[in-house]
């Protein structure tokens, strides 16, 4: 394939922007049936429905004809004009007041204010009928209800042309294509084949080396060169890092709560386990049944080794990691991460939605409301681990985690820390050994330090201090440097707005603060109060707090490091604090100790063994440190692997009642806690395919083993091995679909999170249960399926589309083509770096807020960034929901809310001026332009060649190279004009035109 060339305004970035719609929005039914339904049920049906005593202003609320009809006021909604609609206008309480009580939170006057703007959609045709009630599966529309039937198994059809087909896939597809009076365009070559199963498999592009390697290979061995290529890439470590993602995407992963409508967004500090997890058993191959079990259920499951117990009990973090409700709807909390938790499994692991049968039984699909119930008390007999985010209870009591050991017994008590600490001779020797610029022990009063007041000194409670400020200066400007000091606060941590001030580097009484700030939180910010923090002036209000809170009257040993922009805060031999936090003290050589710089809120307590260098101190060093003290390490109990979230039983399971139109306090019939009905309810002979005859074509059954929950158990063992039961007509169905839709831009079923009635039919049908028993039958194998599709013919189509053939099928349904893909926002990002020689292959270590259990404000800003640079795949990137990394929020990034298996694909100017504007995006093009001047001994040609080879993956032709060289010359004499210098108006312009290649569609796409 002839490769897309590069014209004169790509060079000038003047790219064109094609305008295109928004975002698509969430589901509109699923939006009402979670949003909106539950408040109207709440607030407005006592008085506004059918069952009221006395109808209010002759207004009915629940049913969407009675809305649009309105009552004495006259209608109360008008679809997509939200300013217009009486109910927005009484929300808001402007003329009318609605409810009376009380207004309601803002969060959902904006998710009434949303849904009007949507177009009001609102299944409620009619009255609600009795919750209670089963679902009526006489009437059901057959065809619909295909996802219910069991598998069949359809024969391999015979085809025209017997010897295209290299599967038995390309069959299937082949005798479809036919059908409809198509034919299947040419293979694509081996470049564009290369790019393409790199692309799909491991996230990356191939570099011109390996294109043309595996161009040679292919022209000498055909498809056992393509093998060999995918069993390569099969078994890297990075396809577990693409993979994994596309499952993140469904489990709803994220390491925030979520604005929770009151301005704040609580850290998950633990939640990048589970996302180490999944991307390890992709690699890994985990089958799939045993995959789904562990999340559900692996705390249930036995365990050999600490190793699988502790990989089971992250994994149950897939129930764990869900976004939490606002504080607005407290009252039902728990409910409602209930209902997370059965929409993560029926959404993403049977692709059906059984969110409004938590309020009447579903319209269509076969479930009805005590099926939901019976699903609920599986959930509400398990309890949800997710800590406690800056101990402001998540709007909820706050919860363990599950910890993690090396031993299975391992035990460990809270180390005592009331007494000063002893050390040896082998803490003086070790920070002598450091070459420190000063170290006062402060056992008396000290020769190098400044005292704004008198203090007692004492050999084993060193300084007490009380209003007392020690004050000194650096020998030389560094904007690196160390401190390390043991100190003990006596005061209660919300006594005053900040318990204390440790440290300061600064310039002293200077109001504005600039400089570094070390101090414990207090009673102004209840997340932070006894808590480190770093703050770094009123300037720029950077401030970062730890994670653990230091009890009063405990003795205590920190460290603070800065190098350059970095900053690290150990407690204790423990890393605390890492960010990046702006150095704002310019050349100021004052510090000061047990106090800020303005004086303000100094330590009450005593302070000590103060060590002080002109350079960073490297993380081993500063453990190194403590270690050679004797003393404890931490704080708290801790495990010695950390914690994880996750779920497990809870002491006493119990079934859970149906809520009368989702109301909690309105309750119905108790309901058994078990799986879904309709299985078991659903006729076979009524349901299944038959022939002309009138004969069943089914060869399976619906019927499961019966599922039998004992009255000490949660139920989710029991959850986990129906879902996994091989004869489950959705499960392999489901997942093998996701699988086709990664590989071909489209599924089988095009709504890959929705198998029920509202969802698409599948356009090949034989195909999905072909594949979804071939699945089942190789053991649950992902990485054997995703290998005998990537094998098939059918994937190794060109995309090229032929004319006659595009006018037939333009939306290529019948996969006569492959189709062009646009790198999503992880692709992209991983790419840029790739291309920049910047990317770090190796996996991530933890998470950029692994040590902060906290409330971030909200609207993020400056002061609560908690994103930091890297260069690792960008899985690893912190996920905070509606806070994402800058370099992939521009892009379709799910919001980590719900369950998104099918990603939206946008094209907005955002984008565009992403590409153009964005610090990442012109950082990545200045690298790669010093590594191509770095040799000055190459010529321009040389150059040109590295570079389009960086980004493009091959050589720039004729043309391309005439017209680089033209622009880069151009470019040095428009800047050399401006009076830059020769070597800056170089790296400008290659800079220049490498941004330009990474703007183009041949990078950005793939065919």
């Amino acid at each position: 394939m002839t490769p897309h060339r590069l014209t004169a305004a790509v060079f000038l970035l003047s790219s064109a922007i094609v305008l295109g719609s928004p975002a698509a929005a969430d589901n509109p039914l699923e939006f009402f049936e979670k949003k909106i339904r539950p408040v109207l049920v709440k607030h407005c049906y006592e008085c506004h429905s059918v069952d009221s005593e006395e109808l209010g202003g002759k207004l009915r609320v629940d049913s969407r004809p009675s809305m649009l009809v309105g009552g004495e006021s006259g209608p109360v909604l008008l679809a997509g004009r939200p300013q217009d609609s009486l109910i927005i206008q009484a929300l808001r309480y402007d003329g009318l007041e609605m409810p009376p009580e009380e207004p309601l939170p803002e969060t959902i006057i904006k998710d009434f204010e949303r849904w009007v703007s949507l177009g009001a959609v609102d299944p409620r045709e009619q009255p609600p009928a009795d919750p209670t009630s089963g679902v009526q599966t006489d009437a059901a529309d057959d065809e619909a209800l295909w996802s219910f039937v069991p598998r069949q198994n359809p024969p391999v059809p015979s085809v025209n042309d017997p010897d295209w087909p290299r599967d038995s896939i390309d069959r299937f597809v082949l005798s479809s294509m036919q059908q409809a009076g198509l034919q299947p365009t040419g293979d694509a070559d081996p470049r564009t084949l290369v790019r393409r199963l790199y692309h799909d498999l491991i996230g990356l592009r191939p570099t011109q080396a390996e294109t043309e390697a595996f161009q040679v290979d292919f022209d000498r061995h055909g498809v056992e060169a393509t093998a060999r290529l995918v069993d390569r890439l099969l078994n890297s470590p990075q396809f577990g890092v693409r993979w994994g993602r596309h499952w993140l995407d469904v489990a709803r992963y994220g390491e925030s709560n979520g604005d929770d409508g009151l301005g704040r967004n609580a850290t998950f500090p633990n939640a990048w386990r589970y996302r180490d997890y999944v991307i390890d058993a992709f690699n890994q191959d985990v089958p799939y049944d045993r995959f789904l079990t562990e999340q559900i259920a692996g705390d249930l499951l036995p365990a050999a080794t600490a190793r699988q117990r502790n990989r089971q009990l992250i994994a149950t973090g897939f129930l764990a990691i869900g976004s939490k409700p606002a504080s607005a709807m407290n009252k039902n909390f728990a409910m409602d991460v209930v209902d997370d938790q059965i929409n993560a499994v029926c959404t993403g692991v049977i692709g059906l939605s059984v969110a409004c049968a938590r309020c009447h039984d579903h319209k269509h699909d076969p479930i009805p409301t005590r099926d939901y119930y019976a699903l609920a008390g599986i959930f509400k007999s398990t309890e949800t681990l997710y800590g406690a985010a800056g101990e402001e209870k998540l709007t909820a009591p706050p919860t363990p985690l599950h910890a993690l050991h090396a031993d299975l017994q391992a035990t460990q008590k809270r180390p005592d820390r009331t007494s000063p600490p002893q050390l040896p001779d082998a803490y003086f020797k070790f920070v002598d050994a450091l070459e420190p610029e000063l170290h006062a022990p402060l056992d008396s009063k000290p020769d190098a330090l400044s005292l704004s007041r008198i203090s007692t000194f004492s050999a084993d409670t060193f300084a007490k201090v009380n209003e007392t400020r020690f004050t000194g200066r650096f020998e030389q400007p560094t904007d690196s440097y160390s401190v390390s000091f043991w100190f003990r606060n006596t005061v209660n941590n919300d006594t005053r707005p900040i318990t204390a001030y440790l440290f300061s580097r600064a310039a002293l009484d200077d109001k504005t603060l600039p400089g570094d700030h070390l101090g414990i939180g207090g009673k102004h910010d209840k997340s932070r109060s006894g808590k480190l923090f770093i703050f770094n002036g009123n300037v720029k209000k950077t401030s970062i707090v730890g994670s653990t809170v230091i009890p009063r009257n405990s003795w205590n040993h920190v460290s603070l490091v800065r190098d350059g922009n970095r900053v690290k805060v150990f407690l204790n031999g423990r890393l605390e604090i890492a960010s990046e936090v702006e150095a704002t003290f310019a050349k100021s050589l004052d510090y000061c100790l047990a106090g800020r710089s303005d004086q303000f809120a100094p330590l009450t307590g005593n302070i000590g063994q103060f060590t002080l260098l002109s350079r960073a101190l490297t993380d081993q060093e500063a453990i190194a440190l403590h270690q050679a003290s004797g003393q404890p390490v931490g704080v708290r109990p801790s495990s010695p692997l950390g914690f994880a979230m996750g779920v497990r039983e809870k002491a006493k399971p119990a079934d859970c009642k149906i809520h009368i139109n989702g109301d909690g306090s309105k309750l119905g019939p108790e309901v058994a806690r078990g799986v879904l009905s309709a299985y078991r309810d659903l006729a076979p002979n009524d349901l299944a395919p038959h022939d002309a005859a009138g004969q069943p074509l089914s060869n399976g059954t619906i019927d499961f083993p019966a599922v039998s929950i004992a009255p000490s158990q949660s139920g989710r063992a029991e959850l986990a091995r129906w879902l996994t039961h091989p004869d489950h007509p959705q499960t392999a169905r489901v997942i093998v679909n996701r699988i086709w839709m990664h590989l071909f831009g489209r599924g089988i079923v095009t709504t890959p999170d929705d198998f029920g009635v509202y969802g698409a039919r599948p356009t090949h049908p034989e195909l999905l249960d072909h594949l979804a028993n071939r699945f089942v039958r190789q053991g649950w194998s992902i990485k054997q399926m995703i290998r005998a599709i990537v094998l098939s013919r059918t994937y190794g189509l060109s995309s090229l589309a032929e004319p006659a053939m595009s006018e037939i099928d333009p939306e290529n349904i019948w996969l006569s083509r492959h189709v062009r893909k646009r790198l999503d926002a992880e692709s992209l990002r991983d790419s840029l770096l790739q291309a920049s020689g910047q990317l770090d292959y190796a996996p991530g270590q933890g998470s950029a807020i692994e040590t902060l259990d906290m409330l971030i404000n909200w609207p993020p800003g400056a002061s609560t960034d908690l994103h930091r640079k890297s260069h690792h795949r960008s899985v690893y990137l912190c996920m905070l929901r509606h806070a994402p990394p800058q370099e992939l929020a521009a892009f379709d990034l799910p919001d980590g809310v719900g369950v998104r298996g099918k990603r939206d694909v946008t094209t907005l100017p955002t984008q565009t001026l992403f590409l153009i504007n964005s610090e990442f995006v012109v950082e990545q093009s200045r690298e790669l332009a010093r590594r191509v001047l770095d040799d000055a001994s190459r010529g321009e040609g040389d150059r040109l060649q590295t570079l389009y080879s960086a980004v493009l993956g091959r050589d720039p032709d004729e043309s391309e190279r005439d017209r680089s060289i033209a622009y880069l010359r151009s470019t040095e004499a428009t800047l050399a004009g401006a009076g830059q210098h020769q070597d800056r108006c170089r790296l400008h312009a290659w800079a220049s035109l490498a941004q330009a290649l990474m703007t183009t569609n041949e990078f950005r796409y793939v065919d």
